[in-house]
């Protein structure tokens, strides 16, 4: 899915305000409820969507760290599994972008540590797991 192509339309206004990127990046959402591990789904200017154990109530605002994305948010809608939520201040386009990128760095910093792991093990030399 690209930039320009949206999510599933929003179930009141029948679209959503600004395009969103797809993601998958671990994170944590610290609120007064307590700290919860998350994933980053997806990703526009005005919000985001987090995939969540235990979702958290409509209204709720709390900082989500997930990556350089450090930022106080707004829980806006509850799904089964997933909240939306808002920015307080909306980011940028460059913002955006830049999460993309981090992604992909971290995919390719995961790949560079498996192989180099698998080289130690194929070598019989003491890997991290071991």
């Amino acid at each position: 899915m690209s930039i320009n192509e949206t999510f599933e339309d929003d179930q009141l206004s029948g679209r959503r305000a600004a395009p969103r990127m797809e993601l998958s990046l671990p994170g944590q959402f610290m609120s007064t409820q307590g700290n919860h591990k998350c994933i980053v789904t997806d990703l526009s200017r005005s919000g985001l969507r987090m995939a969540i154990v235990d979702p958290i109530k409509v209204g709720q605002g709390g900082y989500l760290r997930c990556g350089p994305i450090d930022h106080f948010m707004i829980v806006t809608r509850q799904e089964r599994g997933f909240n939306a939520l808002e920015f307080e201040i909306p980011v940028s386009d460059v913002f955006v972008f830049g999460i993309r990128q981090f992604q992909e760095q971290l995919g390719d910093m995961e790949r560079e540590e498996l192989a180099a792991t698998a080289q130690m093990w194929a070598e019989g030399a003491e890997t991290p797991h071991r």
